[in-house]
């Protein structure tokens, strides 16, 4: 179980960190994308990548959702908010192996 947790947040890390970079490649290509297109664009690789991934937050913490649609749409949100996201849902799982332990 710690394990899970540990890869699962490894893989929100990693996730986000390659949604940050393409969302920086795209606004260099298009550089007058500023502001909350910017965040726009985030949010959409973001939920692109989980979705062709199947990586969702809900499936990770072994919480049921009857759409895995929607677990891919909330984690890419997630993951295209970067750090301060990816703090919140280490947090979470740091509670999770607390728990268990």
């Amino acid at each position: 179980m710690i394990t899970d947790s540990v890869d699962s947040a490894a893989t929100i890390m990693v996730l986000s960190v390659i949604v940050e970079v393409l969302t920086n490649g795209v606004k260099s290509i298009f550089p007058f994308l500023k502001g909350n297109s910017s965040r726009i664009i985030a949010a959409v690789i973001g939920i692109t990548i989980c979705f062709y991934t199947n990586i969702g937050i809900f499936s990770r913490l072994e919480i049921g959702i009857r759409y895995d649609l929607i677990d891919y749409i909330i984690t890419g949100i997630i993951i295209s908010r970067g750090s301060n996201a990816v703090h919140d849902v280490i947090s979470v799982f740091n509670k999770k192996n607390s728990e268990i332990l």
